[in-house]
């Protein structure tokens, strides 16, 4: 009888653990929180239930008073997760809720698989059960927010640019090229990957010829357009403005560019005080997107001496090292997070990025690439400082850091002998 991988039982234990924390954090804190009106809990859960029922993505701030109007304020990727439990009969807040939990839990699996490939197994078993009650992982799953699709996405994204590496053939760049293209559709953010991630890791591998390599592009290209194509051209051919993966860079961009915002407690962050109403022409969301986003660069244009500033902050509010206190306090006021788990995450991410740091050292002293981690880190960085910084920003950084920092776990697990080595030295120095 064959002898079932003891990994497979620490990743399912794992996952367990992980399941059962995200549960707990519904149960014990969320599930009687209401949702609210004007977010975006409401949007993915509200979108998710008229999508269900037949409604293809229409805005559900005007569905609940009977206007029927297409939106694309988000990627559809929650969204269309969420509709699958819906159909299923399971539309409340809460099942939505455990559905985050559970998309979140995922995490752990391919999060395991890359650091049994970089660290060990030893490494990925206590990497795994970190993940599980790591708050920075889990803080999101009470809110339905896409961050925790996103979560185990990055993860994905790390262990397939990983494969590729290690093997860089046309199925593997399609496979990889196919986890980005779900991402995008997840959070538009990942779209950036391509860039910082794909592109580098094809076309500076000396194992391939210069042909093989704009191939391996060409065909990561290909699988991309065919899997994002049906959403955008649904976008273009349905808004009044050109609209690709979502209509919200301008709602965005407009609440983060303001005088409350350059300056002050919410120097970095955003504030509702950015939208003072001027920017609502009539139209469809996509024009409303266009004049806040017109707005906005109006704002930036004409404060550029002051970016700087404004980006720093942004960059360090996302890492906790710009007015941390701030930054949890905010995202328990605006976001609903349970406070305990925003300081124990806060100092818990200061631990992390310390080891990621010392990680990503060893890993370039291996010879090993560092393109994957660093592109998903840098995504985040990106994303912070063209917008605002916001904890829930760092969610795929988040991914990537532990990773990394599990590489000091593993470098010091070699140090020592496993305990089936100690049993083995036990066992010839016996008389």
């Amino acid at each position: 009888m064959r002898r079932r991988d003891p990994f497979v039982l620490w990743t399912a234990a794992a996952f367990a653990a992980a399941l059962a924390v995200r549960w707990f954090l519904w149960w014990h804190w969320y599930r009687n929180v209401p949702i609210g009106r004007l977010n975006d809990n409401f949007y993915y859960h509200e979108s998710a239930n008229l999508l269900a029922h037949g409604h293809f993505f229409v805005n559900p701030f005007s569905a609940v008073n009977g206007i029927y109007e297409p939106t694309a304020a988000h990627p559809p990727g929650f969204t269309v997760y969420l509709s699958i439990w819906s159909r299923l009969g399971l539309d409340s807040v809460s099942w939505h809720r455990v559905a985050s939990g559970l998309v979140s839990a995922t995490v752990v699996i391919p999060l395991g698989l890359v650091v049994r490939r970089l660290a060990g197994s030893r490494a990925a078993v206590i990497t795994m059960f970190v993940a599980a009650f790591y708050p920075p992982l889990f803080m999101n799953d009470g809110l339905i927010l896409s961050e925790s699709m996103y979560i185990p996405i990055a993860a994905l994204v790390i262990l397939f640019a990983y494969r590729f590496h290690d093997r860089p053939d046309t199925r593997r760049v399609i496979e990889l090229s196919a986890v980005l293209a779900v991402g995008a559709l997840t959070r538009s953010e990942v779209f950036m990957m391509y860039f910082l991630l794909l592109a580098p890791l094809v076309m500076i591998d000396r194992r391939l010829t210069w042909k093989r390599r704009f191939t391996l592009t060409a065909v990561a290209a290909g699988v991309a357009m065919a899997v994002l194509a049906p959403w955008v051209i649904r976008n273009l051919v349905t808004f009044e403005q050109p609209t690709y993966l979502a209509a919200g860079p301008g709602y965005v961009l407009e609440i983060g560019n303001c005088d409350q915002t350059y300056s002050g407690d919410y120097l970095g962050y955003w504030n509702p005080a950015c939208d003072d109403g001027s920017a609502w022409p009539a139209g469809d969301e996509s024009t409303i997107g266009k004049a806040k986003l017109n707005r906005a660069w109006g704002y930036i244009s004409a404060h550029l001496d002051e970016q700087p500033k404004v980006i720093s902050a942004r960059v360090g509010r996302l890492f906790g090292l710009f007015k941390p206190i701030h930054t949890i306090n905010s995202d328990v006021v605006f976001e609903r997070r349970v406070k305990i788990f925003t300081r124990i995450g806060l100092w818990a991410n200061y631990v992390v990025m310390l080891a990621a740091v010392a990680g990503t050292v060893l890993l370039r002293r291996r010879g090993e690439t560092i393109i994957p981690l660093v592109a998903v880190v840098a995504t985040a960085v990106v994303t912070a400082a063209i917008s605002f910084g916001i904890t829930r920003y760092r969610a795929g950084a988040d991914v990537a850091m532990l990773i990394m920092a599990s590489i000091v776990i593993g470098a010091a697990l070699d140090r020592r002998p496993s305990p089936a080595a100690l049993s083995e030295t036990a066992e010839e120095s016996a008389p």
